[in-house]
């Protein structure tokens, strides 16, 4: 049961870490994430009541992560303001760091109890990662102001998504196999 639990996280992170548009449209859309989180938080409820309350968080989400599977594309040039965007982004900021933190501290009471502390200890600095990725995510705000530095930025944030979701989902794997 943990096995399959854990295999819906693996699939999630593929939709909510990657965001591909095409005119507006998410090809991977962050709903179909969450629906496997919820999956996946469901699998797990019974062993820790981190994922018992990350499921009621990630139901939340799931509803505000409807809005966000169209975005209008940017019209002209310059800078656009769309006030439900920033709201939708930063209920969703807040979710998505809630989430992580009961996904995280149910893995880590998962392996505290199978005595498994190298996972205990992966938890933590996937958590740690987690929160500085989501940081330097805010920081892209700020440096839309200077436009190079924001291109460079936000490529280097693009490459590190990758990197952070192939770890999560490696991760994902060995709890499910360990765990």
């Amino acid at each position: 049961m943990a096995k399959e639990g854990f295999n819906y996280f693996f699939w999630g992170f593929l939709f909510v870490m990657l965001d591909f548009r095409i005119q507006g449209f998410d090809i991977l859309p962050d709903v179909v994430g969450f629906i496997l989180f919820a999956l996946g938080f469901q699998a797990l409820s019974g062993y820790s009541g981190y994922f018992v309350k990350g499921k009621m968080y990630n139901l939340v989400m799931l509803i505000v992560s409807l809005f966000s599977v169209y975005e209008r594309p940017a019209q002209g040039g310059g800078i656009n303001v769309n006030p439900l965007g920033i709201l939708v982004g930063l209920v969703s900021l807040v979710l998505i760091l809630v989430i992580m933190h009961h996904l995280l501290m149910g893995i880590k009471e998962m392996a505290v109890n199978r005595g498994r502390y190298d996972l205990k200890q992966e938890a933590s600095q996937k958590w740690t990662y987690f929160l500085v990725f989501q940081s330097a995510g805010l920081l892209l705000y700020v440096l839309i102001l200077i436009p190079p530095l924001f291109v460079a930025a936000a490529i280097a944030y693009f490459i590190w998504s990758i990197v952070l979701m192939v770890m999560f989902m490696r991760f994902m794997k060995a709890c499910g196999e360990q765990l």
